[in-house]
C-alpha cells in the first residue's frame, strides 16, 4: 500500500516540522536516558573543576625529583633510539595483526550478510533457509565474541599461552579487529546493488565468481576504507598492549608511568602521536587514490 505524499505547502510544512509527537517522544526518552546515566555514574563538573589543581600539580611534577614533570620532554639520544625502535615494532605488530584480522574477518563478513548467504546457499526450501539461519547465527556470534572482548583481555589470554612479547599483542589485535571488520564489512555487503548479482546468477555462475565479479567490485571502496581505519586503530591499541606485556612501545610507556618518569612519558606520547598522524596522512592519500 502506497503512502500519500503531501501535495500542498501546508501539508509539507507539517510533515517537515520537528515538533511531531513521535519526535518529541524520542527526544524525551533520550533526555531521560542521558540524565539517568549522568546521575547514576556520579558525573560532576564541580568535581572536575575542583580537581584541576591536582591535575596541574601532577603535570608540573615535583621540582625536587628530576624528570617528574611532563615538560620539557626528555630527548636523551639513547632513549630516543630505544623508543623509536619500539614504535617501529608497534607498527609491525599492527601490520601483521591487520592481515590476520582480514583473513578471519572477511569470511565472517560474508557469512554475516544475509544477501551473500543467499548466494552461497541458494534455494527456497526449508533446509536451505534453516542452513542459512544457522550459518548466520554462528558467524555473528563468533564476530560478537571477538569484538566484545577488549584487546587487553585478549592480550592477557594470549600472554598466558605464548608468553610475553609482540606475538601475544598481534594475536589479540588480530582477533578483536576480525570481529570489528566482520561487522563493518557485513554492513557494506548488505547495501550492495542486487542487480549485478542477479544478472550473474542468471547466467549460471558459481558463487565464487559472483562474489569476485559482482560483490567485490561494489564493496571494495568500503573494504579499503574500513581496513585503513582499523589499521590506524590497531596502531593506537598496540601502543597500550605493552601494559600487559604484549610488546611494543606500550611496555616503555607503562614502565615510565609507573616510575613517575614523566618527561620520558611525554617523549613517548609525542612519538605515538607523530606516528599515528603519519599513518593517517598515508591512509588519506590511499583513500583519495582508490576510493
Amino acid at each position: 500500500m502506497k503512502t500519500s505524499t503531501p501535495s500542498n505547502p501546508e501539508q509539507l510544512r507539517k510533515a517537515a516540522s520537528p515538533f511531531q509527537w513521535q519526535t518529541m517522544l524520542i527526544l524525551l526518552a533520550l533526555t531521560v536516558a542521558y540524565c539517568t546515566s549522568w546521575f547514576n555514574t556520579e558525573m560532576s563538573i564541580a568535581s572536575l573543576v575542583d580537581g584541576m589543581g591536582y591535575m596541574r600539580s601532577y603535570i608540573v611534577g615535583n621540582p625536587d625529583i628530576a624528570g617528574s614533570s611532563f615538560f620539557p620532554p626528555s630527548f636523551i639520544e639513547y632513549d630516543l633510539r630505544l623508543y623509536l625502535k619500539a614504535m617501529f615494532e608497534t607498527v609491525q605488530m599492527a601490520v601483521v595483526a591487520l592481515f590476520l584480522s582480514v583473513l578471519l574477518g572477511f569470511p565472517l563478513s560474508l557469512f554475516s550478510s544475509r544477501n551473500i548467504l543467499k548466494i552461497i546457499i541458494p534455494g527456497r526450501g526449508i533446509i536451505a533457509k534453516a542452513l542459512r539461519r544457522s550459518v548466520y547465527a554462528c558467524a555473528t556470534l563468533i564476530a560478537n565474541v571477538f569484538r566484545s572482548i577488549n584487546e587487553i583481555v585478549w592480550a592477557l589470554l594470549f600472554v598466558s599461552a605464548v608468553g610475553l612479547g609482540p606475538m601475544a599483542g598481534i594475536l589479540a589485535l588480530g582477533v578483536h579487529t576480525a570481529g570489528v571488520l566482520s561487522k563493518l564489512l557485513a554492513e557494506g555487503n548488505e547495501s550492495i546493488d542486487p542487480g549485478p548479482v542477479e544478472a550473474l546468477i542468471s547466467t549460471g555462475a558459481s558463487f565464487p565468481k559472483v562474489i569476485v565479479y559482482a560483490v567485490l567490485p561494489q564493496t571494495m571502496p568500503h573494504f579499503i576504507s574500513m581496513v585503513l581505519y582499523r589499521f590506524e586503530s590497531d596502531v593506537r591499541s598496540a601502543s597500550i598492549l605493552g601494559f600487559v606485556g604484549a610488546g611494543g612501545i606500550g611496555f616503555y610507556l607503562f614502565d615510565k608511568i609507573r616510575a613517575f618518569e614523566n618527561a620520558d612519558v611525554t617523549t613517548i606520547i609525542i612519538i605515538i602521536v607523530i606516528t599515528v598522524w603519519l599513518i593517517d596522512r598515508l591512509s588519506a592519500t590511499i583513500r583519495k587514490k582508490y576510493i
